[in-house]
């Protein structure tokens, strides 16, 4: 009996040795850290405790750095765990984008068209010149750049027998109501005076046009004779017999026979024809397409009472006009 107790108490002493020896091993394992050990897809408790941390003090809408962004618009921030990295570890400034330049638009070559008119100077602009001035100017001047002959400056022009209105008056009248119906198209127009005290000669008229490049000059006046019956309008252009003005004697022509053909229409009169003159200081130191318009005699006494009535001077002013355009067209 004594035996058995014995062998009972060893049995006990073995176990509680076992157990102490068991928690033991337990708790130097943990000491030394054996329990960090978590099977993987599970989240330990220390890295939940840093993420909850890292959410609370980076809100998921809001970078954690503006200047890690990139310029771009539709950049987005991260989601906290990529913000909790961004603050261990700042990802590298962006590069900036470069600089894309839009590839300039091939330019296209002048038509064939457009060079003829660039040659021409400004294929929109008349340049009319009302002839002579309240003063004439008696300076000899010479007649062309390939003569020796001259003529006086300008001169003030006849004077109507039944009116009294001087040339220059009228000239100048008329070419304002021509101005004005071009202008009423969209032609460019320039004048050589539009007052009657000037001082410009014949020459310098025409350098006036040739400065200017105009597509077309045209010289308004009147006319006069010595026989009361003579009347009628005519339009004038250079000779080609004159060397200075070959390069423009041909369209010179083309638009002389415009301005009657439209100054017949106009008026309901037939005229009295074209003319090629040698003579004249404002052909001859052209070289733009020029033409003179004389508008009828002052001499007759019918034709100069007509030509101051408004309605008349209007339908030369149209006559004249529809001819400019014309010649403008064809180029």
């Amino acid at each position: 009996m004594k035996k058995a107790r014995n062998q009972k108490k060893r049995v006990v002493l073995f176990s509680a040795t076992l157990l102490i020896g068991c928690v033991l091993v337990a708790v130097c394992s943990y000491s030394f850290g054996f329990g960090s050990l978590i099977p993987s897809g599970k989240t330990s408790t220390s890295a939940q405790a840093i993420e909850a941390e890292s959410s609370a003090a980076i809100p998921a809408d809001k970078p954690a750095d503006p200047a890690q962004l990139s310029a771009s618009d539709d950049t987005k921030p991260a989601a906290s765990m990529a913000a909790v990295q961004s603050v261990a570890a700042p990802s590298p400034t962006p590069l900036e984008e470069p600089t894309v330049k839009p590839t300039p638009a091939p330019k296209s070559e002048p038509t064939a068209d457009a060079q003829k008119k660039t040659a021409a100077g400004n294929s929109r602009l008349v340049m009319l010149d009302p002839g002579h001035q309240r003063k004439g100017n008696p300076t000899p001047e010479q007649v062309g750049p390939d003569v020796k002959e001259t003529k006086p400056a300008v001169s003030s022009g006849t004077v109507g027998v039944s009116t009294k209105k001087p040339e220059y008056v009228l000239n100048l009248e008329v070419s304002l109501l021509i101005k004005a119906e071009l202008i009423s198209r969209g032609i460019e127009v320039a004048m050589t005076r539009e007052t009657n005290d000037v001082d410009i000669s014949n020459k310098q008229r025409a350098e006036m046009a040739n400065e200017a490049g105009a597509a077309l000059a045209v010289r308004i006046h009147a006319d006069g004779d010595g026989s009361p019956k003579t009347r009628g309008f005519s339009v004038l252009y250079p000779s080609a017999s004159v060397a200075a003005v070959k390069p423009i004697a041909a369209d010179s022509r083309e638009a002389a026979g415009y301005l009657l053909e439209r100054l017949k229409a106009a008026t309901d009169m037939s005229g009295r024809g074209l003319s090629a003159r040698s003579d004249l200081s404002g052909f001859n130191w052209s070289t733009v397409p020029v033409v003179l318009v004389e508008l009828g005699f002052m001499t007759n006494p019918e034709e100069d009472e007509l030509m101051s009535e408004e309605g008349y001077q209007k339908k030369l002013a149209k006559g004249i006009a529809d001819g400019i355009e014309q010649f403008l067209q064809s180029r």
